[in-house]
C-alpha cells in the first residue's frame, strides 16, 4: 500500500485514525491524502447556479485552511510526522459515502482510512453509518482504526477466514501488505459446531503446509476476540465476498458489527 487515504469529519475519531496512517505510512513509505466531504453546500439548491458555485468554492477554500491546521495539531506524536513530506490535502463537496468512493477512485489510493467511534447514535443502528455505507462499495481495501487505537509496529496481521469461501487470494494479498512491514499473516477461523465445544478452545491445524488456527466458540463475534485476546497481533483482516450483501446476508451483518466493535485496527479486504 503505497497511496492511503483518510478521510475525517475532524472528531476525535477521525484524529486517531490520522495519527495511525502517518505512522503506518511512514513504515510503508507511503503517500497519505487527508479528505474532508464538505456536505452542507449539497443542500443549497435554491441558490442560482453562479452564485452556489461561488459559495462552494468559498467553503471549500475554508475548509482547505482548518484542515491544514487540524492536521498540523496533533502534540502527542513525534516531530517528523508533523512535516510528513508525502501529505496531500483535498476539500470536496457532496455526501459522505459517495464523495470518499469518488475520491478514492480519482486519486488511485490502496485504501481508505477511517475512524471508529466507540459511541454510535440511533440513527447510525436504523441507517448505518458512513463506515458501513463504504462496506462492499469500497473500490480497495478499508481500514477501520478503533477510537482508542494506538500505532503499534506490525509483527502480525490476523486474517479470519470463512471456510466455505476461497479465500487464497486475499491470503497472498496480504501477505503482499505485510512484506515491506516483515510482519506475518496468520489464518484462523471460528468452529461453530455444537458437537466441538467440548473439546480444546484453541488449535493450530495444518492444511497442505499452511497453519491455520482454529477456535471453538459458539459465537463467530466472541471466537474473533477471543481469538486476539491469546495472540500477539497488531491488526485483523476480513474477506468481503460479493455475495456478502445478497446470498449471505449473515456475513454482512458480521462486518458491519466487526467494523463497529473491533478491537483492533480492522483490514477489509474486498473481493
Amino acid at each position: 500500500m503505497r497511496r492511503l487515504l483518510v478521510a475525517t469529519d475532524f472528531s476525535p475519531a477521525a484524529r486517531t485514525a490520522f495519527e495511525y496512517t502517518l505512522q503506518l505510512a511512514a513504515d510503508l513509505k507511503a503517500e497519505v491524502h487527508l479528505l474532508f466531504i464538505n456536505k452542507v453546500v449539497s443542500a443549497e439548491t435554491s441558490l442560482p447556479e453562479q452564485h452556489r458555485r461561488a459559495l462552494i468554492e468559498r467553503d471549500n477554500r475554508e475548509y482547505g485552511k482548518k484542515l491544514q491546521r487540524w492536521a498540523r495539531h496533533y502534540p502527542d506524536q513525534p516531530r517528523e510526522y508533523v512535516a510528513a513530506p508525502n501529505l496531500h490535502f483535498h476539500v470536496r463537496p457532496g455526501k459522505a459515502a459517495s464523495g470518499i468512493i469518488q475520491a478514492a477512485s480519482e486519486l488511485q489510493v490502496e485504501a481508505i482510512v477511517l475512524g471508529g467511534r466507540e459511541k454510535h447514535n440511533i440513527r447510525e443502528h436504523l441507517f448505518g453509518s458512513v463506515t458501513t455505507q463504504l462496506i462492499g462499495r469500497s473500490p480497495c481495501p478499508m481500514l477501520i482504526i478503533p477510537e482508542k487505537a494506538r500505532y503499534q509496529k506490525l509483527q502480525s496481521i490476523a486474517l479470519a477466514v470463512d471456510i466455505t469461501l476461497s479465500e487464497e487470494r486475499v491470503f497472498q494479498q496480504l501477505k503482499e501488505v505485510a512484506k515491506p512491514l516483515e510482519a506475518s499473516v496468520q489464518p484462523f477461523f471460528v468452529n461453530m459446531l455444537p458437537g466441538e465445544q467440548d473439546k480444546i478452545k484453541l488449535e493450530q491445524l495444518d492444511a497442505n503446509g499452511q497453519r491455520i488456527d482454529m477456535v471453538r466458540d459458539r459465537e463467530i463475534t466472541s471466537g474473533i476476540t477471543y481469538y486476539l485476546e491469546q495472540n500477539q497481533v497488531q491488526m485483523l483482516a476480513m474477506y468481503i465476498p460479493r455475495r456478502a450483501f445478497h446470498e449471505h446476508l449473515l456475513h454482512g451483518h458480521l462486518l458491519r458489527y466487526m467494523a463497529w466493535h473491533t478491537p483492533l485496527p480492522l483490514l477489509l479486504v474486498r473481493e
